[in-house]
């Protein structure tokens, strides 16, 4: 009962200052509200005798790790189920400048390597895959730009198709230096009679040097179709040279 008591006191109280005249005449202060917060992450308390800011509490970079040698540039590697330009663009890039690094040390090898002739060839299977990999998405995204079947009603859009094809052309050009450095150093690391734990790599090699796997005839075959493609485009709009513009009418 007496807390109850107490409980209508205060109520009172603070209904009486609301409605006092007294605070109704004094001047209201401005108060800023801001969404920044109002922190000092320099501020020094106590602790255990010892003054430490704050600042020195709080990690500015939490599991930062930077990329040095080829192999970190190499597990950077990485292709969504559904990828796109850009995801392939950001291989490009990763192992581009992974060949320019030197290697980790033997000890910390993408496999275990016991000699100087196994570390050579690993060195020579790395560089034969990373190549294989920077062509491979050279392929990839010029398929992107180009078409496997050119149909008639697709040649409502020949200025976008004759565009498009010299995109893809540009890239399987670029993809074929890739090819032939991959070729060259899959021969010299066949010459190594060692059989080293790479996994696929190793099958890589040896179908290359056999000539199974060929992308030299590969990307030869891809660019011959495109040039019948391109041929088939230009011989269009050299029959209707109006059409030589951007459709804008068939666009959704």
């Amino acid at each position: 009962m007496l807390r109850k008591t107490k409980y209508i006191a205060r109520a009172s109280i603070l209904v009486f200052l609301l409605f006092s005249p007294t605070l109704q005449k004094l001047n209201p202060i401005p108060v800023s509200i801001s969404t920044e917060p109002d922190l000092d992450y320099n501020y020094e308390y106590e602790k255990n005798g010892v003054y430490t800011k704050f600042s020195d509490w709080v990690p500015y970079k939490l599991h930062k790790w930077e990329p040095k040698f080829l192999e970190d540039y190499y597990e950077m590697y990485g292709l969504k189920l559904h990828y796109k330009e850009n995801e392939l663009r950001r291989n490009i890039f990763f192992l581009k400048a992974g060949l320019q690094k030197r290697f980790r040390h033997p000890r910390n090898a993408l496999c275990r390597v016991t000699n100087e002739e196994e570390y050579h060839k690993y060195r020579l299977l790395i560089f034969m895959h990373m190549n294989l990999q920077i062509m491979r998405s050279y392929m990839r995204i010029a398929s992107q730009f180009d078409k496997r079947h050119l149909y008639f009603y697709n040649l409502d859009f020949a200025h976008e198709l004759k565009q498009s094809f010299e995109v893809a052309d540009s890239f399987y050009k670029e993809a074929i230096p890739y090819w032939e450095a991959s070729r060259k150093y899959a021969d010299q690391a066949s010459e190594i009679d060692y059989d080293l734990d790479l996994g696929t790599i190793e099958t890589e090699r040896y179908e290359i040097i056999t000539g199974k796997l060929d992308f030299g005839q590969i990307i030869s075959d891809h660019r011959e179709r495109l040039t019948k493609k391109r041929e088939t485009v230009g011989a269009y709009l050299a029959k209707y040279p109006e059409a030589d513009k951007p459709n804008l009418d068939q666009i959704p």
